[in-house]
């Protein structure tokens, strides 16, 4: 679902980029812009082609990869999911409540996995706590500063204070915002799923890693 929720911020800043290339064109073309300032604007376009190539592919992957875990190959070859990820948890589990299951887990588990399940549950639960915190800022505070500077960008180039650069600029940046948000928003997701499954006494091969700003899907710690 994350997969295909990020090729919309991919196209958003493809198409502000082929806006801008267009733009280029045209300045080069009355004299007003160099061949070497329209380069710049051609390469900005060539990449955002790129990340949407590669964002689409990380999407084909990730269905092909559902696809095998559900044991449908040669079945379908696609299927449907959610248009977005749920919304952010309002409420997380506490503290006292993450205690009482790995107390309860750790009666139940044969030694050897007691001990490791004893230093895996803290982190795992120390990465729920804190992909949480970084998708709500994500959400609460970058994305929506970025869409109220956009706006304002808006305004000022209705009021021909601001260029079309500076807008198709804007535009980008809130691109990357959006994704920025979807990444934090897909890792609380995994770092939630890694949570539950060592709380039912499973074991993890890695744990989530925060902060990477990748786009790549990162592997859960259960599966």
């Amino acid at each position: 679902v994350a997969s295909q929720q990020a090729l919309q911020p991919l196209r958003q800043a493809l198409a502000a980029a082929d806006a801008a290339h267009e733009l280029g064109q045209r300045m080069v073309s009355v004299g007003n812009w160099s061949r070497l300032q329209q380069t710049q604007v051609q390469l900005a376009r060539t990449n955002a082609q790129l990340n949407l190539r590669r964002g689409q592919y990380a999407a084909a992957q990730a269905q092909a990869r559902l696809i095998k875990t559900l044991g449908l190959n040669g079945i379908q070859a696609a299927v449907g999911l959610p248009a977005q990820l749920p919304e952010l948890a309002a409420e997380l589990m506490t503290e006292a409540q993450f205690q009482r299951r790995l107390a309860a887990i750790q009666s139940e588990l044969p030694r050897g996995n007691r001990l490791r399940n004893q230093v895996d549950a803290p982190l795992a639960f120390a990465a729920y706590q804190a992909s949480h915190a970084i998708a709500r800022s994500s959400r609460d505070e970058v994305l929506k500063l970025r869409e109220f500077i956009t706006e304002e960008t808006v305004l000022h180039y209705n009021g021909m204070l601001k260029s079309s650069w500076d807008l198709l600029g804007e535009v980008q940046n809130q691109a990357q915002a959006q994704a920025g948000a979807l990444a934090a928003r897909r890792d609380f997701e995994i770092a939630q799923i890694d949570l539950q499954w060592l709380l039912l006494g499973g074991e993890s091969a890695s744990l989530l890693s925060l902060g990477t700003g990748s786009s790549e899907a990162p592997q859960s710690a259960g599966h």
